[in-house]
């Protein structure tokens, strides 16, 4: 899903982050603009970006929030850093945040912030025509990333194969799934934008078997928020929700501006690359959100998310599949 430029974070700039970033200071520290210092992380993807766009129009300065927005690739420190309050909010996908609260992070749900609809697929050669055609056949994905939950829900869902009648070869990462299928080692993988388009474009006979259009709710991108600061700071986390609305329904209503916003805070990435991202993508304002939080609908935010923390259980990569500590905030 992923348009990440998966730069390694370097040492340095690591070093750097721990003893320059927020972590030192009290979680009510001002700036000379009377502004509340806040720090937010994620990684190089577009279904963050809009955050960019708040930064862009103002509304955290409009809502009296001093936002330090890190773009950080490394993802194997989010954990540790959104615990220690060295960041006290982090934007990451769904599976990652749920298994980071299940091992122990102290984080807290805010909200969702989009879902993949289209962005990732199954692609494979052309001789594979349905997931039923998978049998035997060789398919690269990640095996620790959304893609995964993706795949077995595709499978149990639009087939009648199990993961045990597929040659499933787990990947580094989704990049290198797609690496492995655009050099023809495997007969499909599970990719994502933009190494998804490139092997429709490369691969003679490629296409996409199912897509996350297919499945809205196995891949979508969440907010959280350190829970100590979230306790001690409760209208700063109501205005970072505001402020995120509003930043989504400026990309709906002026989504060619939009785009240059959101390209803005990311290296290397320009804004035809976030409208060719945001063609795969839905993003979730207020009505969307207040939707998923029902929990009389028939997929409500916590049902989705306990399928997700049963599974990744099941799998051994989470400790607990319980959540009600999880979603304080938003069902206070």
């Amino acid at each position: 899903m992923k348009k990440k430029l998966c730069l390694l974070f370097s040492i340095v700039a690591m070093m750097s982050f721990v003893l320059t970033g927020c972590g030192g200071e009290s979680s009510d520290s001002k700036s000379d603009g009377d502004t509340t210092k806040v720090t937010m992380a994620f990684c190089t993807w577009t279904g963050y970006a809009p955050m960019f766009i708040a930064q862009e129009q103002g509304y955290f300065e409009d809502a009296g929030i001093d936002m330090d927005i890190k773009v950080i690739e490394d993802e194997s420190t989010y954990a540790s850093l959104i615990t220690k309050g060295d960041i006290q909010f982090l934007a990451t996908a769904q599976d990652p945040n749920i298994k980071m609260f299940a091992n122990g992070a102290d984080s807290k749900y805010v909200l969702t912030m989009d879902e993949s609809y289209g962005a990732d697929g199954l692609v494979a050669t052309a001789d594979i025509k349905t997931l039923d055609d998978l049998k035997g056949k060789s398919v690269a994905l990640d095996k620790s990333a959304s893609s995964y939950y993706f795949f077995l829900q595709a499978l149990e869902n639009g087939s009648s194969l199990t993961e045990e009648d597929i040659d499933v070869q787990d990947m580094g990462d989704t990049t290198e799934a797609g690496v492995a299928f655009m050099g023809g080692k495997v007969d499909a993988a599970i990719m994502w934008e933009p190494e998804l388009s490139n092997a429709l474009e490369e691969v003679d006979g490629a296409h996409t078997v199912v897509t996350s259009k297919d499945f809205p709710d196995t891949i979508s991108d969440s907010l959280v928020v350190n829970a100590d600061y979230a306790e001690k700071n409760p209208k700063i986390v109501e205005a970072v929700e505001e402020v995120w609305y509003k930043a989504v329904d400026y990309l709906n209503e002026n989504p060619e501006k939009a785009y240059k916003d959101m390209a803005s805070g990311f290296e290397e990435v320009s804004a035809e690359d976030i409208a060719n991202d945001v063609k795969g993508l839905k993003f979730l304002g207020r009505d969307e959100n207040k939707a998923l939080l029902d929990e009389d609908a028939e997929e409500n935010i916590y049902k989705i998310c306990q399928k997700m923390a049963s599974f990744w259980k099941e799998k051994g990569e989470c400790d607990t599949d319980q959540l009600d500590d999880y979603f304080t905030l938003v069902k206070e």
